[in-house]
């Protein structure tokens, strides 16, 4: 492993100053300093500044190769929130406005900016910046000092400063095959200015996803390079970072004395020598939510196998690996907190994954496996899988220890139900945009995963469910067909599940909720067992009180109003859903049925 410093303009930092910091910072954190021969740190600030220097531009060794580029781009998209849960700092970045024009050569306004800035080297060397980007030879040059200094092969984490990060979007593209980067670190970069337009655009056309594992950009709103912006502008598989470097300046060293920056250097290069972390191994028992969080997991390893479209599964299997790693981030602050968790939470953090537990009756996995089967199970992504949880019904069933005959039951019951949901739809309703291609209804998710699974045994969340479902009401955001498909969070099979079975207070059932609750009592009833046959009278009173609602609300509104017709939305849906439940017999047996005419 060896460590890549791209110095920025002046002298290439040869007093090491910037090596001073990062170890000084590591050691700080309790972390191996880097030793001096496993850096290289190639000096170019002759070529700089030298009238003569010419060399060809490398060509590209990346980019060239026919491969599935979406599946790479979702295995890298993951690497990157990997990586910024390690490194443990805010990567949301704000533009807080430094007053600065943009490094264009032409600006009148260059000259004297340059002059008043507190920083000399940045008026003594904007020339050098201004070669590398308009000097072809020059920057032939720089890349091939560059390359002779790298080892053919093997794995390197670069870290590029100021000019030396846009030094640094210049050669990935170009390195040795054999060649690996566990981590690109960028310190103080102007890359996102127009003056480096020709470097962003060779680069995206030809950025090596298979082999950069991750690439991490910090920028301070003090340094007026960097003009208080990262790089997700530009490049859009770059994590920002925002650090407070305390003082108007730009040197690496300032930068690499801040934790978070030196942990993302660190970390990629100490990688192989650190432990694995343990939990506190302090244990609850078992709680209905984990249960059911381990069950949709595994649901979502199984639908994964069953999509047949390779491309489609490569960014399926991603998105389920970033949920995932959603959830153990979570699990991590709840057992640094103390907080006692039940076995299988300790597994996951610990990179296992549990068994699916013994946990619930025939009816409740009805119940369990229905939710799934008509829950987006990759939200926020959106990935069309068709049928496919259907289809992995059957056999997900046999590795519960069920029949198949069972799973081929409940997929026929699902889809029945489906469809049946979709003839009743009003006309000039679309239904099926609100369907995962006409198969399964992406349900809202009613609270993170978090906030339910990781509650100790006992603890209901209730406030945390009231409080995700105020916004879904009527006279919400949206309401109705509005919201289906529009994920809040994760953990939607999760937490839904937990209401429509009643464990979450007697609050009155939403559109989504109401028809997950449904689709159970229907599966539930097709395959023999007992079913909530009190839905019908919640449905009703529910579609009887929205309409009072809609009533008071429209006297008042304007004609066109969005909320109104986001409720009108909601109570179609309702309404449908009721006559569902009266048409297929859902209903308690004292409620006389109605003879068809």
């Amino acid at each position: 492993m060896k460590l890549i410093y791209l110095h920025g303009v002046g002298d290439g930092d040869t007093s090491r100053s910037w090596f001073d910091a990062l170890n000084a910072s590591l050691i700080a954190q309790g972390m191996p300093a880097i030793a001096p021969e496993d850096v290289i740190a190639p000096h170019y600030s002759d070529l700089l500044s030298a009238a003569n220097a010419e060399a060809s531009v490398p060509k590209p060794t990346a980019g060239g190769e026919k491969v599935d580029r979406s599946a790479e781009r979702a295995e890298f998209i993951h690497r990157q929130i990997e990586a910024a849960r390690v490194v443990g700092a805010d990567p949301t970045v704000q533009s807080l406005g430094f007053p600065l024009p943009d490094f264009d050569p032409a600006d009148s306004v260059l000259g004297a900016l340059a002059k008043a800035m507190p920083d000399k080297w940045f008026a003594d060397e904007i020339g050098q910046i201004r070669a590398y980007v308009h000097r072809k030879g020059l920057r032939g040059a720089v890349l091939t000092r560059v390359l002779d200094a790298l080892p053919e092969r093997g794995e390197i984490v670069i870290l590029g400063h100021s000019l030396g990060s846009v030094v640094t979007v210049d050669l990935l593209s170009r390195l040795p095959v054999e060649v690996s980067v566990r981590r690109v670190v960028t310190i103080g970069s102007p890359a996102h200015t127009k003056l480096f337009a020709v470097s962003r655009r060779e680069l995206i056309g030809n950025f090596p996803y298979a082999r950069t594992n991750s690439w991490l950009n910090f920028f301070s709103t003090h340094d007026p390079v960097t003009r208080a912006r990262g790089l997700a502008t530009v490049f859009a598989d770059v994590q920002d970072f925002r650090v407070n470097i305390g003082h108007i300046g730009h040197s690496s060293a300032a930068y690499l004395g801040q934790p978070p920056v030196a942990r993302a250097v660190g970390n990629a290069f100490h990688r192989s020598a650190l432990t694995p972390r343990r939990t506190r191994r302090v244990t609850t028992a078992l709680t209905d939510d984990t249960a059911a969080l381990v069950l949709e997991l595994h649901f979502q390893y199984a639908v994964a196998e069953a999509i047949t479209d390779a491309r489609i599964k490569a960014r399926f299997t991603e998105a389920v690996r970033i949920r995932r790693a959603e959830l153990v981030d979570h699990i991590w602050e709840a057992d640094k907190a103390g907080l006692p968790l039940p076995r299988e939470l300790h597994q996951l953090a610990e990179g296992e994954t549990p068994k699916v537990p013994d946990h619930w009756s025939t009816a409740a996995m009805i119940e369990q496996l229905t939710i799934l089967a008509l829950s987006d199970l990759t939200a926020p992504f959106e990935i069309d899988i068709a049928d496919t949880a259907f289809t992995a019904l059957p056999h997900f069933a046999e590795q519960l220890g069920l029949t198949r005959d069972f799973g081929d039951t409940l997929a026929a019951t699902i889809r029945s139900f489906n469809d049946a949901i979709t003839k009743l739809s009003k006309a000039g309703v679309n239904w099926q945009r609100w369907a995962i291609a006409g198969a399964g209804v992406a349900v809202i998710a009613i609270a993170p995963i978090g906030l339910v699974a990781l509650a100790p045994a006992g603890a209901a969340g209730a406030a945390a469910m009231t409080g995700g479902l105020a916004a879904l009401g009527p006279g919400g955001m949206a309401g109705g067909l509005a919201t289906i498909g529009g994920i809040a969070g994760t953990g939607a099979a999760i937490t839904t599940a937990a209401t429509v079975a009643g464990r979450r207070g007697a609050h009155r059932l939403s559109s989504e909720e109401l028809l997950l609750a449904v689709a159970v009592a229907y599966a539930q009833k097709s395959l023999g067992h007992d079913f909530d046959d009190g839905l019908w009278s919640r449905a009703s009173t529910a579609a009887a009180e929205l309409s009072a609602q809609i009533n008071t609300v429209e006297a008042i509104s304007d004609p066109t109003a969005r909320s109104v017709a986001a409720m009108n939305a909601e109570l179609d849906i309702i309404s449908n859903l009721v006559r569902f439940l009266e048409v297929n017999d859902l209903m308690p047996a004292e409620i006389p049925r109605i003879a068809p005419l």
